[in-house]
């Protein structure tokens, strides 16, 4: 068999360029997170990096006529200005308990106070087993932090599925008077770039970028139909990454709601989802309520390589240790 050396070549340049971009991102947080630098407030225009080889076409709406959102498919100046005239307030819900808190928090907030909603009002509510613990962080003017306290719990699983549960009695009461727009968002990812007002809708879903370019086939929605977080392939669409979602509070009130049930009925037949309260979230996006916006990858991307895919990230996961972070 003849070996493809030009295309060898070609795809070691292209991942030795993904590499690049990604530890220079990361070094870039690193240094703010030391310094902690008090950012700017107003949304500043980022070089959009050259279009790249591995960059695909993309659709840009949904079969229901949801916006999907991509680098280039709004006007971020016009965005800005309509919600600025309008005063909305936008608000991040993120869950920092047990370990997530050290290891995690501080690069979120730092970076959230840096690149989320830049000149507009923000309230970002941690939700946490351990308030003395949270780290001061100068925030920019407009932007407001508020801590609440959670139950401890010792499963990671059981961490992720009942902030189903704590998101309505913890957060929701607060948001509903603070804010117009609730992000609900996993600490363990960091903000690299401008998450303007663009991501804005009634119920906003984010494209898991891991699975974001296979077929559907190969999507892990809950396929056991004796869980309530069962999903017909035929039924859905994408699936959605429950590491970021948002709204109105009455949106988030119905998806929450949903999912809890879904939650406490698996339990009471001694079942857990595949992907726990993401299957269930998955569920409801697609038998419930189908998002009114979706956001690309770009607003969430995979913590190694395979930049090359992106315009402009606006997101990534932390590096995880799942095997320290779990136990």
């Amino acid at each position: 068999m003849k070996v493809p050396y030009r295309r060898i070549s070609l795809c070691a340049v292209l991942v030795a360029l993904s590499y690049f971009i990604y530890w220079k991102s990361l070094i870039s947080v690193k240094q703010e997170t030391s310094r902690n630098l008090l950012p700017s407030t107003q949304p500043q225009q980022e070089a959009a990096p050259p279009s790249l080889l591995c960059y695909p076409d993309v659709p840009t709406v949904s079969p229901w006529g949801a916006p999907i959102v991509w680098e280039g498919t709004f006007d971020p100046e016009e965005d800005f200005r309509l919600h600025h005239e309008r005063g909305t307030v936008v608000g991040i819900s993120v869950f920092a308990v047990g370990k997530y808190l050290s290891q995690y928090l501080l690069p979120f907030l730092v970076s959230a106070n840096q690149h989320f909603m830049p000149g507009l009002k923000c309230v970002i509510y941690v939700v946490t087993d351990q308030p003395s613990a949270v780290p001061s962080v100068s925030l920019r003017p407009g932007l407001t932090l508020v801590v609440l306290r959670c139950p401890s719990r010792t499963r990671w699983q059981e961490i992720s599925m009942m902030r189903m549960k704590d998101l309505p009695e913890l957060v929701f009461p607060l948001a509903k008077e603070q804010v117009d727009y609730l992000f609900c968002m996993d600490v363990d990812q960091v903000f690299i770039g401008r998450y303007g007002p663009e991501t804005l809708g009634d119920l906003v879903a984010q494209l898991h970028s891991g699975l974001y370019p296979w077929n559907k086939t190969y999507y892990t929605y809950e396929q056991d139909p004796r869980s309530a977080a069962f999903t017909p392939l035929e039924k859905a669409h994408y699936y959605y990454h429950a590491a970021v979602f948002g709204g109105t509070i009455p949106h988030l009130v119905n998806l929450t709601s949903s999912c809890l049930r879904g939650i406490l009925q698996d339990r009471s037949k001694g079942l857990e989802a595949v992907w726990h309260d993401e299957s269930h979230l998955n569920r409801y996006l697609a038998l419930e309520a189908l998002p009114s916006k979706i956001l690309s990858p770009e607003y969430c991307w995979m913590s190694w390589d395979w930049f090359l895919w992106l315009k402009k990230p606006k997101m990534r996961w932390a590096q995880k240790n799942y095997k320290n972070m779990r136990s």
